[in-house]
C-alpha cells in the first residue's frame, strides 16, 4: 500500500488564544482508498520530540515508521507538532502558552482535519472515528484534550505515568528545578538514554534520533513533573483506554496505572517486552504496533 502524505499548517488562532496568530504543523497520511468510515489515528509526540517521532526520516534505517505500519493496515494517520514545539508556532514569551491552550490548539487542528475528511478535501467520509495516541508528554496532552474537549472516540496512552515518573539517570528534582525557568528548554537526552532505549538499539540510530529533537515549552515540563497533574482529568474519561509501556518506562507499576481511569468504558494495559520508553525504536516495536492495531479493532465504534 502506498503512502499519500499531506503537509499542513493549520490555523488555530481562535482556539489557542495566545494573543496572536497560532498555527499547528501537521502531517496527514492516507491509504490508497478510504471508505465511508475512516479510522483516523491522531498521534501526539512527547517532550523533546516533534511529529517525526511517528515517521522518522532515517533513510538508511527502514522499518522504524509507525505511520507506514498503520497506513498499511488501512488507517489514516494525523501527526501533530504541539504548539510551542517542532514547526508549530512558538510564541514569545513562552509564558503565553499553557497546557490548556496547547490542548485546545491540538483539538482544533484535529477537528479541522476531521472536517476535511468529510467535506471532500481529502475524502468524503460519512464518519470519522478518532483514536488519540499520545507518547510520554503526549500522553499528558491527549488526556488533557479528552477531558476538556472529548477529542477522541478511544484513547491510547503510551509511556505516560499518573504515578510519580521514573526518569532513568535523570534526576527528577533537578529537572523540576530547570523547568522553573520560562522559555523553551532542551531535554537532557544523554541522561535519558537508559530510559529511552535498551542496549540492543543501535548507537547510530540513537544519535540520529537525538539529532532530530525539539525543545519543549517550560509550562509542559513543569506540568509533566507535577505529581497528580491529570488525575482528575484521567478519572473523567469515559471512552475505551489502552495503557502501553515498555519493560523499562516511566511508571513503577503498570497495572496500578489503570485505577486512574476508573470511568473508562474499558481499560487495558500492555507491557511491551524488549522495549524501553521509546517504543518506536525498540527491537519489539512491530509487536507493540500490532497490539495497538488489535486494541483499535477490538474497541470498534461501529
Amino acid at each position: 500500500m502506498s503512502l499519500r502524505q499531506h503537509e499542513l499548517r493549520l490555523d488555530v488562532t481562535a482556539a489557542a488564544d495566545i494573543g496572536g496568530p497560532a498555527e499547528i504543523a501537521a502531517s496527514l497520511f492516507l491509504p490508497d482508498t478510504l471508505g465511508e468510515t475512516v479510522e483516523l489515528l491522531i498521534c501526539i509526540h512527547g517532550g523533546g520530540y516533534h511529529r517525526a517521532y511517528w515517521h522518522p526520516p532515517f533513510a538508511d534505517w527502514p522499518g522504524y515508521s509507525y505511520v507506514e505500519h498503520a497506513v498499511a493496515q488501512g488507517f489514516a494517520v494525523l501527526t501533530l507538532d504541539m504548539l510551542g514545539m517542532g514547526a508549530s508556532t512558538c510564541p514569545e514569551p513562552e509564558s503565553r502558552l499553557s497546557r490548556a491552550k496547547i490542548a485546545a490548539a491540538c483539538d482544533a487542528a484535529a477537528q479541522t482535519v476531521v472536517q476535511g475528511l468529510q467535506d471532500g478535501r481529502w475524502a468524503s467520509a460519512k464518519r470519522v472515528i478518532r483514536t488519540g495516541i499520545g507518547h510520554s508528554m503526549g500522553g499528558l496532552m491527549v488526556i488533557t484534550m479528552q477531558a476538556a474537549h472529548h477529542s477522541f472516540d478511544r484513547l491510547a496512552v503510551l509511556g505516560w505515568a499518573n504515578q510519580p515518573l521514573q526518569l532513568g539517570d535523570a534526576d527528577a528534582s533537578t529537572m523540576a528545578s530547570a523547568t522553573g525557568q520560562s522559555g523553551y528548554l532542551a531535554s537532557p537526552r544523554e541522561l535519558m538514554r537508559r530510559l529511552f532505549y535498551l542496549p540492543d538499539v543501535p548507537h547510530e540510530l540513537v544519535l540520529l534520533d537525538e539529532a532530530q529533537g525539539s525543545t519543549s515549552p517550560a509550562c509542559l515540563g513543569r506540568d509533566s513533573l507535577t505529581p497528580g497533574i491529570v488525575h482528575a482529568e484521567s478519572a473523567s474519561i469515559t471512552c475505551p483506554v489502552l495503557l502501553l509501556h515498555g519493560v523499562i518506562d516511566t511508571t513503577p507499576d503498570l497495572a496500578g496505572e489503570a485505577r486512574f481511569f476508573a470511568g473508562a468504558a474499558s481499560i487495558e494495559t500492555y507491557e511491551l517486552a524488549d522495549s524501553a520508553h521509546c517504543h518506536n525504536f525498540a527491537s519489539s516495536r512491530v509487536i507493540g504496533w500490532c497490539a495497538l492495531d488489535d486494541w483499535i479493532r477490538s474497541t470498534g465504534q461501529g
